[in-house]
């Protein structure tokens, strides 16, 4: 019984290709509303906890976080970085 759960487990939680390994990629929001923090793929696979006003690298300036997502500030542009869907 064990190999069948850990082989639905596996199957469950592994999915190819699921992020883009080449882009910024939001997984997951967590804090209090006031104060949301993102929890963020880097293109170069590196995982960072993300709070607005920080900059990415050359990616751009976090101006907000909210239940939908990051607001980017890239160059003047505002953009808005999703989390990720099923």
């Amino acid at each position: 019984m064990a190999n069948s759960t850990n082989a639905t487990v596996e199957s469950l939680a592994t999915h190819e290709a699921a992020l883009k390994t080449n882009r910024l990629a939001l997984i997951g929001l967590f804090g209090p509303q006031d104060a949301m923090q993102g929890l963020v793929r880097l293109p170069s696979g590196r995982i960072q906890t993300v709070s607005a006003g920080e900059k990415l690298s050359s990616l751009g300036r976090i101006i907000a976080i909210d239940a939908e997502g990051l607001l980017i500030d890239r160059d003047g542009a505002v953009g808005r970085l999703p989390i990720l869907a099923n």
